[in-house]
């Protein structure tokens, strides 16, 4: 596989790229193995929110990917960066699974100054999102981890986290941060040093 000498990073997608839930898409696993003889350094971009980055990273492993924890850059870790630097105490409406990814972070009495939305199938009913929407009326941000319309799964398409996010902003009238894919930010973050000039990316169509 020949590659332009200046090309020192390639960013590649997960989810409808090289898998679908637990199904490895077509030829992923050889092209993977093609892009490491290349020499290039790989960095895993997702917005997967309904599992830690450690959970993710074992799920991949267990389907046969050689993948290092820390090529994964995850718009959960986006979010957390974004709790942290902007000194947030969140109301999380993320998966059990994906709470892992905001361990550590500072306790904080009082009500939360932010509302962060992934995927999370269980918070989308009415008492937990109004809730969050009563927050977003007394000041809290609305820290959207992304606004996928729908994701892939094996049975077919279904409902992201962005139609819930349009409805919180809709109602409240304010307007997310978002901190996933396609935000720059979340690129910039995942880029490190390397110019953005030496990069390439390689996703799905949706």
């Amino acid at each position: 596989m020949l590659f332009s000498k200046n090309l020192k990073l390639v960013l590649i997608d997960l989810s409808g790229t090289i898998h679908i839930e637990n199904e490895i898409t077509p030829n992923a696993i050889e092209a993977l193995k093609r892009l490491r003889a290349s020499k290039v350094s790989l960095k895993f971009v997702t917005n997967t929110t309904k599992e830690s980055r450690r959970v993710l990273h074992e799920r991949l492993t267990n389907l046969g990917f050689h993948i290092e924890l820390e090529e994964i850059w995850s718009s959960l870790w986006a979010a957390r960066d974004k709790i942290v630097a902007d000194s947030l105490k969140p109301m999380l409406l993320v998966d059990e699974a994906a709470l892992e990814d905001f361990s550590g972070l500072s306790k904080f009495e009082g009500e939360p100054n932010a509302v962060v939305v992934g995927l999370a199938p269980k918070h989308f009913q009415y008492d937990i999102l109004n809730r969050a929407f009563r927050l977003l009326l007394n000041g809290a941000k609305l820290i959207a981890i992304h606004e996928g319309r729908y994701y892939k799964t094996s049975s077919g398409l279904s409902l992201g986290p962005g139609p819930f996010v349009k409805g919180l902003e809709y109602s409240a009238n304010c307007k997310a941060h978002i901190v996933g894919k396609p935000s720059p930010e979340f690129f910039r973050a995942s880029l490190g040093d390397i110019d953005p000039s030496s990069t390439i990316m390689i996703g799905d169509v949706s």
